[in-house]
């Protein structure tokens, strides 16, 4: 593990006066390759650990704004690891009232460093409950390119390619959206879809 970044990320839960013990978040993580990525509580640092070299690091989020430090919170700490369409590592987080998403890239020299893609106006597309309602990110959908947003109004899914926006679910307490493509049993085999029964 870096050691530099760890103590870094105590001493800032200290001087905000946390006591830091960290722990895996219950979100959902992104594989890539041979190395798993998961987010720690306060500071959403990224854990990376590399199976086939028993090998495990920390890396700092791209942005300070999630990491919550003192009494006037810039931001929320939700955030969403996913995997980009380069294969590389993404990170979304909520700044204000716009979704950041981020990439991981490796520069010239080979180090990997964070890279700002874009930013989604949410004011305008994802409704809220009231002025101090605030939009948080609470999942991705893998090889899709949706992210999951929860507010006071309901859960939404926002098409990262054409900025499509629907609601998927009534408001609620939303932490972790771990949505599902399809799946399969092997003792039946792969199950129709609705649109095969209907046809029959």
């Amino acid at each position: 593990m870096d050691a530099g970044c760890d103590v870094q990320h105590r001493r800032d839960a200290f001087a905000a006066g946390f006591y830091y013990k960290p722990y895996v978040q219950p979100r959902r993580g992104a594989v890539i390759g041979d190395e798993a990525y998961f987010t720690l509580r306060w500071g959403n640092p990224v854990v990376k650990y590399n199976w086939s070299k028993n090998h495990i690091s920390l890396i700092d989020p791209p942005t300070k704004c999630v990491y919550n430090v003192g009494v006037k919170k810039k931001s929320v700490d939700k955030v969403a690891l996913m995997v980009m369409e380069d294969s590389s590592l993404g990170f979304a987080c909520v700044e204000g009232s716009s979704l950041h998403l981020w990439s991981r890239k490796v520069n010239a020299e080979g180090d990997a460093e964070w890279a700002w893609c874009r930013a989604i106006q949410l004011e305008s597309i994802i409704p809220v409950a009231n002025s101090d309602d605030k939009p948080f990110v609470v999942g991705s959908a893998e090889g899709v390119g949706v992210i999951f947003v929860s507010t006071g109004a309901g859960l939404f899914t926002i098409k990262l390619d054409s900025g499509l926006v629907k609601k998927v679910a009534e408001s609620g307490v939303y932490f972790s959206v771990l949505p599902y493509m399809s799946f399969y049993t092997p003792d039946r085999g792969r199950f129709p879809s609705l649109a095969e029964i209907t046809d029959v």
